[in-house]
């Protein structure tokens, strides 16, 4: 496992490689999902990886277990030098979901690139969207399209309600399409949920009862605002959506 970046590295250089967050309980979640995701991009990015997908499912393990890792967050950075694996503590607790996420719009309108539908180490839109937000109060910064189209937040996928039906942005959008998004989509195909994928204008947002957001390390939050767009966080499907994660 790699500890330095050489300044010869494209990571350093250019910001170029992958990455892949897994929430790690006492075994890491969702570890066959993320592994595979990763090695699609590599291969849509045309990006180099020299170890196969077995390698590091069983180094992340080993990993784990010599290292006693609990609820922890374990980031898996893949780049032309090798690889890397860190830990971090989770954040969210008990009192961020009763308080649920407040959200502003990001500054930075995204154009159509491929790169978006990646999980890259090219994060400084994303951290810069994600500071200005707590900058002013909020917890999160919602990414637009050019046509003012909702895309994702700066660290996780965005969903609206609307009586007992769940909408989201497209899958083709210039968005990370996040391993608990498709969780979400695999629940309510099995609780017979109407999820629709489609555009949803910033214009349109007051038309909705409740909003959430997912990433693998936060599960579900609850939505209390956009801006001045106020939302009831506890929307029966939120709730149901929680008890079968």
């Amino acid at each position: 496992m790699k500890n330095n970046v050489s300044f010869n590295s494209e990571l350093a250089k250019f910001g170029i490689g992958l990455f892949e967050t897994i929430k790690v309980t006492n075994y890491p979640l969702d570890l066959d999902l993320h592994i595979n995701r990763l090695y699609n991009s590599a291969k849509e990015l045309n990006l180099n990886i020299n170890k196969e997908k077995e390698f590091y499912k069983k180094t992340i393990l080993e990993y784990i277990k010599e290292n006693n890792v609990e609820n922890k967050a374990l980031r898996l950075t893949v780049f032309d030098e090798g690889y890397n694996i860190s830990l971090r503590d989770i954040t969210y607790n008990e009192d961020t979901y009763k308080k649920g996420f407040s959200l502003c719009i990001s500054p930075i309108k995204r154009g159509n690139s491929i790169i978006y539908r990646h999980k890259t180490t090219n994060y400084y839109e994303s951290i810069y969207s994600k500071h200005y937000a707590t900058d002013r109060g909020f917890d999160d910064a919602i990414f637009l399209d050019s046509f003012s189209n909702i895309l994702e937040c700066s660290m996780s996928n965005i969903f609206f309600i609307k009586q007992n039906t769940i909408y989201t942005p497209k899958k083709t959008s210039p968005l990370l399409n996040g391993i608990m998004k498709l969780n979400i989509e695999t629940i309510c195909k099995k609780l017979n949920i109407n999820l629709v994928e489609c555009d949803i204008n910033i214009s349109s947002i007051d038309e909705f009862e409740s909003v959430f957001v997912t990433n693998s390390l936060m599960g579900i939050m609850p939505v209390t605002n956009i801006e001045k767009n106020n939302y009831n966080k506890e929307n029966k499907l939120i709730k149901i959506l929680k008890e079968n994660l």
